[in-house]
């Protein structure tokens, strides 16, 4: 039989009153959330320091295209997923305002004067945002 040392009990000890503790702030934090009046399913959370979702950022997605396609190093590119790695949307910005100040930029590619930029956007508070422009 393996008798723990002294220095064996003491990591042990340490171990365990570091898992303790951030049990602890975590439990604190989700106590927190549910005082302001979180609700799974029902009422998303408060921002409380240290809780679960403290880092995370509520954003928006839009799937931005041209109609007539631009025409970007010798391709046609109707969508901005014709141009990029597909992923669950065209590409990643977190407002509406950074997918419509790309769509304007990528207009300077346009093939033909009358191309119309569309976007179908997807808001960080569940609703949605669907308007298109002229291109400059």
């Amino acid at each position: 039989m393996i008798h723990p040392t002294k220095l064996d009990r003491l990591r042990l000890a340490y171990v365990a009153g570091l898992l303790a503790l951030l049990a602890f702030v975590q439990i604190r934090a989700q106590v927190g959330q549910f005082a302001a009046g979180f609700r799974p399913f029902a009422r998303a959370p408060a921002r409380v320091a240290y809780s679960w979702d403290m880092f995370a950022i509520h954003m928006s997605r839009c799937a931005v295209s041209w109609d007539p396609p631009l025409a970007i190093d010798g391709r046609s590119v109707a969508t901005w997923r014709d141009r990029l790695w597909p992923i669950e949307f065209d590409s990643v910005y977190d407002d509406v305002g950074a997918y419509d100040n790309a769509a304007r930029a990528a207009c300077a590619y346009r093939s033909s004067p009358s191309t119309e930029a569309k976007l179908e956007c997807y808001l960080a508070n569940g609703g949605v945002d669907e308007h298109s422009f002229a291109c400059p």
